[in-house]
């Protein structure tokens, strides 16, 4: 009997703690789930031109990477409206706990890669991109040079105590290699089409696309075939 009580107190508390009138941010029909694991949520996000998001909520910390530049007005209830310009490929950190309407005002779709963290976050900053608008930057690192990767240039974005967050360039016949496998590593692709063109997996199996995680302690290479540079983002357990 106790156990059953403590789960029914756990599901009024979730309950509570979720926002009147807000779907989940998976379930938003403008967000398509591309990849889920217990770190880590992908959805590609496409707002038509005029068009507007439902009220969502993000629960967990997230990223995003604007595909493309935009402007979107972010709606939070009780709150003056916000508009967000974004140049491409340019990254935002925005913390966890609240909902929100997007309303893209332009006459181009608004699209973006959003993360979603679904482990607590501590400790950000930025390292090479203004992800959080209010914080200095902390670019020590040239661009060009990496201690995560080999193979590729890196432009490191942003960081937590659990996670380093950066967008890898792999030049046409260059091959990205881990400093250490023994870190976790997820790699997600900006185009998924031209991933799966040019890139190829440990010699052999070409990249559908999409998100590739790569296992602590596990080697790994991918290879660009391609005619043309490929970008990903790339998010590493430190």
């Amino acid at each position: 009997m106790r156990v059953v009580a403590l789960l029914l107190l756990s599901s009024v508390v979730a309950s509570a703690q979720s926002i009147p009138g807000a779907v989940l941010a998976k379930r938003e029909p403008h967000h398509h789930l591309a990849y889920e694991d217990s770190t880590l949520r992908v959805l590609r996000v496409r707002v038509p031109a005029h068009d507007t998001t439902l009220l969502h909520e993000h629960d967990p910390d997230y990223f995003w990477i604007a595909l493309g530049p935009s402007t979107v007005i972010n709606a939070k209830p009780g709150f003056p409206d916000a508009s967000i310009t974004s140049p491409d490929l340019s990254i935002h950190y925005t913390f966890g706990k609240f909902a929100h309407v997007a309303r893209n005002p332009g006459t181009q779709p608004f699209d973006n890669i959003t993360v979603e963290l679904l482990e607590r976050q501590t400790d950000v900053r930025n390292l090479c991109e203004p992800a959080l608008a209010d914080k200095p930057l902390d670019c020590r690192t040239p661009a060009t040079q990496t201690k995560y990767f080999s193979g590729a240039t890196e432009h490191p974005a942003v960081a937590t105590a659990q996670m380093r967050v950066s967008l890898v360039t792999i030049a046409s016949g260059n091959s990205l290699r881990p400093a250490s496998p023994a870190r976790g590593t997820w790699l997600i692709a900006l185009d998924s089409a031209d991933a799966g063109r040019g890139l190829v997996v440990d010699g052999g199996t070409k990249w559908v696309g999409g998100t590739f995680r790569a296992l602590p302690g596990k080697e790994w290479v991918i290879e660009n075939r391609g005619r043309s540079p490929i970008r990903v983002i790339a998010v590493v357990k430190p």
